[in-house]
């Protein structure tokens, strides 16, 4: 019975080996081509803990099969350190660069770069703080960034911040109302535009700043979101699958989603890394992307730039502050041309999302 149970976790570990190589192979995959290979990126860090735990038995029954995970592992190892960031460093250099004066920062040629996700400033009172509005722009105030980019940005005819220069890019636009993404900075913009995504929804813009003779180019971007309803997410949220006709259905629905969401941010990926290599500037790129590391929007957006995080960030990193996907979809990318110095996450409950900060310097 002992050797028929220690066959069944070793076929079991054989699976879970094979999906987690399947898990890493999948960014290089476009959802346009074949969309099954994105749920097992989506799962990526799930199917990693399992093989975690699969080596920790085996290894405590002193069994060599532990070697099946540990190569599988092994083999994603690239992946593993995009999704995880070890650089103990960023916890005590916060204070250090949280405190920089602007002049301090300009005279070592440094970019102090926010991106947050504001969620329409709480408009609807989601978040169920009466304050989140005036606390999301005090936040914001107070990091004082050179350069801030924001996604489901709300405003009226009268705008929240006054920054030297400024770009609004809006997918609703009434008489009261309008909804998009901004890009704020403290230096001069020398060109602006916008990447047609074909959805009405999703939006990149991008400004040319100039910072003394250097000229680069920021792109912002909120790109497809999954779209999942509170009835949806409270089924995610229960674990509990009755596996009844009804809830059949809604584990339909929601797979469905996801699949359309892959398959959209593969193609509006496709455009913005097509307009990045054709761009002469040096590069940085900001943005809630809705997808994970593990993702062929990742891959395809961040080619041969560098992620803030992973350069010198800590841990997971999560950026969403929701029940699904409780991951790391927001980032900062930049370009050769620049050195990350250091990466934070505020944990502010102020919207769906974190807001994130990353300081670059100018090489």
């Amino acid at each position: 019975m002992k050797k028929i149970l220690r066959r069944l976790i070793g076929y079991a570990n054989l699976v879970f080996a094979v999906l987690l190589v399947g898990s890493f192979l999948s960014p290089g995959i476009s959802p346009e081509k074949i969309w099954g290979p994105s749920f097992l990126g989506l799962t990526y860090p799930y199917i990693l803990l399992a093989n975690l735990l699969f080596m920790l038995f085996w290894i405590l029954r002193k069994k060599k099969e532990f070697i099946i995970s540990f190569l599988a592992i092994l083999l994603g190892w690239n992946t593993l350190i995009q999704y995880v960031s070890m650089h103990p460093g960023a916890l005590f250099r916060k204070a250090y660069y949280e405190n920089l004066s602007r002049e301090e920062r300009d005279s070592d040629r440094q970019l102090k770069i926010m991106s947050f996700n504001v969620r329409a400033f709480d408009l609807y009172r989601w978040s169920g703080n009466p304050s989140a509005k005036q606390d999301i722009i005090s936040l914001v105030r107070k990091n004082d960034p050179d350069i801030l980019c924001l996604q489901e940005f709300y405003s009226t005819q009268k705008g929240q911040f006054r920054t030297p220069y400024s770009h609004l890019e809006y997918t609703v636009s009434n008489r009261s109302n309008k909804y998009g993404i901004a890009i704020f900075s403290h230096y001069p913009m020398v060109a602006k535009g916008r990447i047609d995504l074909n959805n009405t929804l999703s939006i990149c813009s991008y400004a040319d700043i100039r910072v003394d003779d250097d000229t680069f180019r920021v792109y912002n971007m909120h790109l497809q979101s999954t779209r999942l309803n509170s009835k949806r997410y409270r089924l995610i949220d229960s674990l509990k699958f009755n596996y009844d006709s009804q809830q059949v259905e809604e584990i339909r629905d929601i797979s469905s989603r996801l699949k359309n969401a892959f398959v959209k941010r593969a193609g509006q990926a496709d455009l913005i890394a097509g307009h990045i290599e054709k761009c002469s500037h040096p590069v940085i790129v900001c943005g809630d992307f809705n997808d994970t590391p593990v993702s062929y929007t990742y891959r395809r957006i961040n080619g041969e730039l560098r992620d803030a995080f992973t350069e010198c960030g800590w841990g997971i990193g999560r950026t969403y502050n929701g029940k699904f996907p409780s991951f790391r979809i927001d980032y900062i990318l930049f370009g050769k041309e620049f050195e990350a110095l250091h990466f934070a996450r505020e944990k502010v409950r102020l919207s769906d999302h974190f807001p994130i900060t990353g300081y670059l310097r100018i090489l």
